[in-house]
């Protein structure tokens, strides 16, 4: 967000909006996909940005075999505590975005402690569900991949409808998508770059059937198709 639009909300005299935000709700705005317009156009290019993807197992099954509003309740309070759970452990992010059954999370640098908030919130969620969202629909569970990569960031804006749209690309999203669907329930798959920082203890995969799964994976460096990583708990 420009510090134009920063300053004209902070005096809580925006025209037309009829807010009033304190300091901490216009840093969460910064974090979101959708913004108001106001005429400030960011693209930024970071080296070595964090990116964590998640996403349910079991959901297209529960989705088949229950009834419409059982699963708009139940993906209603996945979402919802979801977003609490990332204000609460992953507050350092820059950026997240709901995805269904699923989120994007980056922040755009990365270090131990900014890896040890993403684990926390990795590990607490997971609790949370399987305790107690999940714990009368044991096919659905949190799955996810973490991998630190060059990601650009940059806005478009629909000036009609004054609205502002942010958003990332790069390597290491298309390869966190990529892990992601990889992992097994209540498994965070990690990439060969964070796991050189030692900030994460892991278990490796490097079995014949896991290289032939990643080598059929589409857009992966041949860097990346060697083996697995798993998140193995907190180091001790």
């Amino acid at each position: 967000m420009g510090a134009n639009l920063l300053n004209e909300l902070d005096v809580s005299k925006k025209k037309g909006m009829g807010l009033e935000l304190d300091r901490g709700a216009l840093e969460g705005l910064k974090k979101m996909p959708v913004d108001v317009f106001e005429g400030v156009y960011l693209g930024e290019v970071h080296e070595n940005a964090l990116i964590l993807c998640v996403d349910l197992r079991g959901f297209s099954d529960y989705l088949c075999s229950n009834e419409d509003v059982t699963v708009f309740k139940l993906i209603k309070e996945f979402t919802s505590n979801l977003l609490s759970c990332i204000n609460q452990f992953g507050y350092t992010c820059s950026y997240y975005k709901l995805l269904g059954d699923g989120a994007l999370i980056i922040w755009d640098d990365a270090n131990e402690n900014y890896v040890n908030a993403i684990l926390s919130l990795f590990d607490a969620y997971t609790e949370f569900l399987n305790e107690y969202l999940f714990k009368a629909s044991d096919r659905l569970a949190l799955a996810g991949a973490l991998v630190m990569g060059k990601v650009f960031k940059y806005e478009i804006s629909a000036e009609l409808s004054e609205l502002k749209y942010r958003d990332y690309v790069g390597y290491g999203i298309n390869l966190a998508s990529r892990l992601q669907s990889l992992a097994m329930a209540d498994q965070l798959i990690i990439d060969e770059t964070i796991a050189k920082t030692g900030w994460i203890r892991f278990r490796v995969d490097q079995s014949p059937e896991t290289q032939k799964i990643l080598s059929s994976l589409k857009g992966l460096k041949t860097e990346d198709c060697d083996r697995l990583l798993f998140y193995d708990g907190r180091k001790l």
